[in-house]
């Protein structure tokens, strides 16, 4: 859409196909649109639907550029055929045809533009030529006039079918055009010629109308052909097989004709045959009335004898019968052993389950003295936490207490150093007096309590050992809070890795089983029932069997 708005040459193809063709479903937004033919097909079918069948193309042909190839060559072919026939014109289609693989492939523009220009002479010189020259005056002025362009242009090319030596131009059953020689041989018209006013527009209206409702009934005559040929397609398929299925039957009637033929032919014989016998029977008529009665006991005996051989038959298949169900009823009792010992294991396994849900328990057990002891390890953590603060506390006091000592050292030591120097001042004074003498006593036994104070400042050692002391016990308490809760996580991921799976898994294992159990009573239940049916089976055997040998043995004694 970008580039059609960029190129008017572009933009006025694209307004051209939208205002002017009806028929075609998915207008251009771009001269690529037209690359694959359909757009170009569906246009020209408004022309001529006899030489541009829109539903002979491909369609929905996305990247596959051999099949737009393959529908612009037959755009091209049927173009050149229109051309030729009905607007007896000619162009260079030879050459044009060789540029199709660039259009399809490439979308080269510059020659799609030559089928455009060709579609646009066809438009201009059809029978319907004024219709579609009324639509294109509705078209917009700037698109009007590069189509304008576009079609002098185009008329340039076009030549006389009849003279190929010709220049186009001046088509006599087109629109008014007058012939104008120039430079470059015959040009179109300007736009009042090329597009001529139309007094009654509501008769190009209706007349518009008209031809598009013509168009319809076309596409739907071609539609309803096509539904026809179809139709008769499918009758002629019903025939054939109509026709097949009466060959098969005259086949099957021949076929049981001669059957037929042969059962006669047999029937006659077997009417000879009898003929012969009915003979063979008067001559024998008088020995059978001789030996009446011997046949007579002879059929009482055969007829006892079939019995006889009946009731063996019948026996002997309840005797098999019953040697069938008596190796069912040892396979069932095989099978029943089975289940008894299945359920046996399964139920040993089910005592175990108390003593799986003992263990459970001491896990549960082991598991909330672990909590409990670990809870107690965190109190005393943290009461060895609270009397490490306590200590760094006490131990930040001594240091505080230890500079203070420290500072009133240095000032006794720097008071002691003035004391002496006036002490060596005094003496060398040759005659002092006595209130001088007092203040130097009185300075003297100042210096001398200081200097006793001094001496118990021996504390101050006591303090930095108590201070050492106090340093190494938290040291102590740091190490055992380390290894205590190093001690902690330990307890703690072995708990989780030990138990908690046990755990799991001993839930797993007796869910299996309790499915187990449940899946086998389930079968054991199954199979009490079919053997309960089987054995009610079985007695109803066993009891007709006796039944019978009851009735055998009424008959043998009558």
């Amino acid at each position: 859409m970008a580039e059609a708005d960029e190129d008017p040459r572009a933009r006025a193809i694209c307004e051209f196909f939208r205002a002017v063709f009806f028929s075609v479903t998915n207008p251009p937004d771009d001269l690529s649109d037209l690359c694959d033919g359909v757009v170009m097909f569906e246009a020209l079918s408004e022309i001529s639907m006899d030489h541009f069948n829109a539903t002979a193309i491909a369609r929905d042909l996305g990247s596959n550029w051999a099949l737009k190839a393959t529908n612009l060559k037959k755009l091209l072919r049927n173009l050149e055929d229109y051309y030729h026939e009905e607007l007896q014109k000619d162009a260079d289609f030879e050459t044009l045809s060789t540029h199709i693989n660039d259009i399809a492939k490439e979308e080269d523009q510059n020659h799609l533009m030559e089928f455009v220009e060709l579609i646009l002479v066809a438009v201009t010189s059809c029978d319907d030529k004024e219709i579609f020259v009324g639509r294109m005056m509705e078209m917009d002025p700037e698109c009007l006039g590069e189509l304008q362009e576009i079609l002098q242009d185009a008329y340039k090319v076009i030549t006389d079918f009849d003279d190929d030596n010709a220049e186009g131009g001046d088509d006599a059953d087109s629109l008014v055009f007058d012939d104008k020689e120039g430079e470059d041989g015959p040009t179109a018209p300007d736009d009042g010629v090329l597009f001529p006013s139309h007094e009654d527009s509501s008769l190009m209206k209706e007349k518009d109308e008209l031809r598009q409702a013509l168009q319809d009934a076309k596409r739907e005559l071609g539609h309803i052909k096509s539904q026809a040929a179809i139709d008769a397609e499918d009758n002629r398929k019903e025939k054939d097989k109509l026709r097949a299925l009466n060959d098969d039957l005259q086949q099957r009637l021949a076929k049981r004709d001669n059957e037929l033929s042969v059962a006669e032919q047999e029937i006659s014989k077997t009417k000879r045959t009898l003929e012969e016998a009915q003979a063979d029977v008067v001559g024998l008529s008088e020995k059978n009335a001789s030996l009446a009665d011997e046949l007579d006991v002879e059929k009482a005996k055969v007829l006892q004898l079939r019995k006889s051989e009946a009731m063996v038959e019948v026996y002997r298949k309840k005797l098999d019968a019953l040697q069938s169900s008596n190796q069912q009823m040892g396979s069932i009792e095989d099978q029943t052993a089975k289940y008894v010992e299945q359920i046996m294991t399964l139920e040993n396994e089910n005592r175990k389950i108390p003593s799986l849900k003992k263990m459970l328990e001491e896990s549960q057990s082991q598991t909330k003295k672990l909590e409990s002891r670990i809870a107690d390890a965190e109190v005393s953590l943290a009461a060895k936490d609270s009397e490490i603060v306590k200590l760094k506390d006490e131990v930040t006091n001594s240091e505080k207490a230890t500079k203070m000592y420290q500072d009133e050292l240095n000032e006794l030591r720097a008071y002691n150093e003035g004391a002496a120097d006036a002490a060596v001042t005094l003496n060398s004074f040759p005659d002092p007096n006595e209130k001088t003498v007092r203040m130097l006593e009185d300075e003297l036994s100042k210096l001398r309590a200081q200097k006793l104070e001094m001496h118990g400042g021996g504390s101050l050692a006591e303090l930095q050992r108590q201070l050492d002391e106090k340093v190494e016990e938290v040291a102590k308490l740091a190490s055992a809070k380390e290894r205590l809760e190093t001690y902690t996580k330990k307890t703690l991921q072995n708990f989780q890795t030990k138990y908690l799976v046990a755990l799991q898994e001993c839930k797993v294992k007796l869910k299996e089983k309790c499915d187990k159990i449940a899946a086998l009573e389930m079968r054991s239940t199954n199979e009490k029932i079919a053997q309960q049916r089987e054995e009610k089976l079985l007695s109803s055997v066993i009891f007709e069997l006796g039944m019978g040998m009851m009735e055998s043995n009424r008959h043998g004694k009558r």
